[in-house]
């Protein structure tokens, strides 16, 4: 049965853009919580089930808020977005990496994401190397990470970098001694990571938005075998704040329903 991951991980710095696009007004003090209600609101969609989401993304602030039994009943893993953004070069910034993730731990997480930005090929090497650093320890956990190595879907270089991270993430696979999810950017190359989906310490591979609309990540997706989407605008895309419930689950549950089609298994 084809599923997919949803993200749904805006945190303070994103959530007032995804609140202006869904029409909701707010303020810097109750942004969070309009963001939570977005999201509870997206999960309590006929389609939002275990049949089609394998996972859901989530910030720190909407485990607080109590996200996590909500997807338990549903029988959909939480995954915990754990860094705290990026430096100017796209590595991330410190984090509390072992409080983080014994937060994950005592709150039923599954898994971890920590995202990454490829601005520059000169920084390439130093983002994965952190990448699967960081991942060895969260696996040694028991916790499975997402490595999200994100290049910009308007990378004035795409092909090229993508070309080399697919041989720096390679590299580093070979003496991976743990498991993660790969989450990426949909390649210029068709089935350019096609060869990490069948390695053994490799989960799944995953492919994000990054800013297409959910035609085209559906289409990019499509191009690519044995992978799956974790995608947060394109499967947020057209939903309105004004919309009855019946417009909300027909608009969201269409979104669900493409991207299904052509994600794969778990």
């Amino acid at each position: 049965m084809n599923k997919f991951i949803a993200a749904m991980d805006n945190s303070g710095g994103s959530a007032g853009g995804v609140l202006d696009l869904y029409g909701q007004d707010w303020t810097e003090e109750n942004k969070m919580q309009r963001i939570h209600e977005f999201r509870l609101r997206m999960m309590g969609s006929p389609r939002f089930n275990s049949d089609n989401i394998w996972g859901a993304i989530l910030y720190k602030d909407s485990v607080d808020r109590g996200a996590v039994p909500v997807l338990d009943k549903m029988g959909i893993r939480s995954i915990l977005k754990i860094d705290s953004g990026c430096n100017p070069n796209g590595t991330l910034k410190q984090f509390p990496v072992k409080q983080m993730i014994q937060y994950a731990l005592l709150n039923d997480c599954t898994g971890t994401k920590m995202r990454s930005v490829v601005h520059s090929a000169d920084d390439l090497n130093e983002i994965v190397d952190q990448q699967f650093a960081l991942a060895k320890t969260i696996s040694d956990s028991g916790l499975l990470p997402i490595v999200e190595p994100e290049v910009p879907i308007n990378h004035a270089d795409k092909a090229n970098v993508e070309e080399m991270l697919a041989a720096n993430i390679r590299a580093h696979l070979a003496d991976f001694d743990g498991n993660c999810i790969l989450k990426l950017t949909p390649p210029d190359t068709p089935n350019l990571y096609h060869e990490f989906t069948s390695m053994d310490n490799v989960a799944k591979v995953v492919f994000l938005s990054g800013g297409y609309d959910t035609n085209r990540a559906c289409n990019m997706l499509g191009l690519n075998d044995d992978v799956s989407a974790s995608f947060s605008r394109a499967l947020s895309e057209g939903l309105q704040y004004s919309m009855s419930d019946d417009e909300f689950n027909s608009t969201i549950d269409a979104n669900i329903f493409r991207i299904v089609a052509e994600s794969t298994p778990f």
